[in-house]
């Protein structure tokens, strides 16, 4: 079971919209020197929805092979309808690695049996432990407390990656959370907060331009509150500014901007505005000068 700081990576393309896999080396060294805790791939900031199955395979198996174990992953197989999410995992069942992330149904809005039946069916057939995915802006649904209360007895389901936003509805959820059902915060911009009620990882967006920083909010918030505060009040603007475009627009522009080839996107993603631009560059060049 993944804990700590883990990154939802984002995927580079060439200018040939390509996936760069040169660039992919260089983020996972990035990673690795920083000692990031864990990875999520294929996750919605790594546009996997633009992902050709073939494309998510071999990318998967490069990554897991050039890490080498170094860093432990996990691997979103986000789908609406749940045949179609075990489809998907069936592109890596000879690979090791610790689990899946799976979302609410999207576009297809059930009702609460239909809700559980679609998680239930994907942890019966997958053959790796399951982490729900509640993230109702992108799915149109929000997960109960219930839903989640019942799911979480199912032995092959394994927490909960948590980015409503909503910290009262959090709380509520975190009170069930037992070691082994966790709570991952999945909101940069509430990140102290999902610490706070304790959360045992956090799946950041952020952590892709600044993981140094995002691991030690982690890891000090138990010993040293007060270190992990003043780190996160200082990234909190440049989180703020990831947010005000659709994800992951800005932080591949931010890493951009830090030297990385991520600025292409697949369509129906486009370059972040001009303004928003600016105002990373100068987000950047205030945290270089305060370092």
């Amino acid at each position: 079971m993944l804990k700590g700081s883990i990154v939802a990576l984002i995927t580079p393309f060439t200018e040939q919209n390509e996936i760069d896999y040169e660039e992919i080396k260089k983020l996972l060294n990035f990673h690795i020197e920083n000692k990031t805790d864990g990875l999520l791939l294929l996750g919605t900031t790594a546009e996997a929805e633009s992902l050709s199955d073939e494309e998510k395979k071999t990318l998967v198996e490069f990554i897991l092979k050039y890490l080498d174990g170094r860093i432990p992953v996990m691997v979103g197989i986000i789908a609406n309808h749940p045949n179609r999410a075990i489809e998907l995992s069936k592109l890596f069942v000879d690979l090791e690695f610790d689990s899946y992330l799976v979302s609410a149904p999207f576009y297809i809005k059930s009702n609460t049996e239909g809700v559980l039946k679609h998680f239930r069916f994907i942890a019966d057939h997958v053959d790796k432990p399951i982490v729900l995915y509640n993230v109702p802006k992108r799915t149109g649904i929000q997960l109960s407390f219930e839903e989640v209360r019942i799911l979480s007895y199912h032995p092959n389901i394994i927490g909960i990656k948590e980015a409503s936003g909503n910290m009262a509805y959090q709380a509520k959820i975190a009170s069930i959370c037992k070691d082994n059902f966790v709570l991952y915060g999945g909101d940069d911009l509430t990140l102290l907060c999902s610490l706070a009620l304790g959360a045992k990882g956090m799946i950041s967006v952020i952590g892709n331009a600044y993981p140094k920083e995002i691991k030690l909010i982690l890891d000090s918030f138990s010993q040293n509150q007060d270190i992990s505060r003043l780190i996160y009040y200082k990234l909190y603007h440049i989180i703020e500014d990831i947010y005000v475009e659709t994800s992951p627009i800005p932080v591949k522009y931010l890493l951009y901007v830090k030297g990385y080839h991520t600025r292409k996107l697949r369509m129906p993603l486009a370059e972040a505005s001009l303004q928003l631009k600016r105002k990373l560059e100068e987000d950047e060049l205030y945290l270089k000068d305060e370092d």
